[in-house]
């Protein structure tokens, strides 16, 4: 994504290390590497994990909800509830299990959290246990909220790892984000944009396939964004498989195979100039406006 949607411990980490100037090239174009051509994974996707939401309540088992990154993994830390350039404090009883969905909810209400004022309250569920993946096909079946500065993701974060499967600014609800970043030193980052009907008005199927040497978003099926893990000299992906061998330029912003992912559902208000155009001061939102969630399923090649 254009502003980083990782929390603010990470923001504060990277300010600590040293910069080093990228050039435009340097930012899309890697050093070369030996490409054996790739072999196309002609396996099917198998269901690894799932949430189906089909309780009363939240299942603690796979999520919690705050950024697990403080010392003991609780929610005591400045950077558990607020995040980069949201101006918004996560709050449990936003979060919801109703009617065979996942509700992630926000109202305008400010607040303190370690310090930090925000003038909003959102929600959020991060995945634990065992929900921590190294490629796969991530999938989302939900319904985005419509309004100004309201800012709805789904997106897995891990190592030097992050995903963004989607983001939406919600006064532009036709606009579907996508991107991926490095959190390496220097960092890398690339992101694209689709423009679909307006997709507050039902539930749509988001997902993302995350290969060796590929990441493909697709939308209720049709793919409408593609890195390559190989570029060529002005930094164009490659195809995931059946390059040609040789030595090829690697795409400095892909993901690391080593890197797992946990996965992220948030609301969130932006900051006025933040990713989205979000409001100067606490304003409220229809009755009822929430990031409505069906499912989440994460497949693997099967063996």
């Amino acid at each position: 994504m254009s502003r980083t949607r990782s929390s603010i411990i990470f923001l504060l980490l990277a300010a600590a290390l040293p910069t080093t100037a990228q050039t435009k090239r340097e930012k899309r174009v890697g050093p070369k590497s030996d490409d054996t051509g790739g072999v196309c994974d002609t396996m099917a996707w198998k269901l690894v994990w799932n949430d189906e939401f089909d309780g009363t309540a939240l299942d603690g088992s796979k999520w919690i909800t705050w950024f697990p990154y403080s010392e003991d993994g609780s929610d005591r830390g400045e950077g558990c509830r607020i995040m980069g350039t949201s101006n918004t404090i996560f709050r449990d009883d936003l979060v919801k299990v109703e009617g065979g969905n996942l509700r992630l909810g926000v109202r305008a209400q400010s607040g303190e959290w370690y310090g930090k004022q925000k003038e909003h309250e959102g929600s959020m569920v991060h995945s634990i246990g065992d929900a921590r993946f190294t490629q796969g096909r991530f999938e989302v079946r939900c319904r985005i909220p419509r309004g100004a500065g309201l800012w709805p993701a789904f997106w897995g974060f891990g190592g030097e790892t992050e995903i963004d499967v989607f983001e939406f600014c919600g006064e532009q609800p036709r606009l579907l984000k996508g991107a991926l970043h490095r959190w390496s030193e220097p960092r890398f980052s690339s992101s694209g944009k689709h423009k679909a009907t307006d997709l507050s008005y039902d539930f749509h199927l988001y997902a993302v396939e995350w290969e060796a040497d590929g990441i493909s978003w697709y939308l209720d099926g049709a793919l409408v964004q593609y890195r390559g893990r190989f570029v060529d000299k002005k930094g164009r992906p490659l195809p995931k498989c059946d390059r040609p061998r040789g030595a090829n330029h690697t795409a400095p912003y892909f993901p690391r195979s080593e890197d797992g992912i946990n996965i992220i559902l948030d609301l969130a208000v932006s900051e006025p100039k933040g990713f989205c155009k979000g409001p100067r001061k606490p304003r409220p939102w229809p009755e009822g406006a929430s990031f409505d969630v069906d499912y989440v399923r994460v497949y693997q090649r099967g063996r």
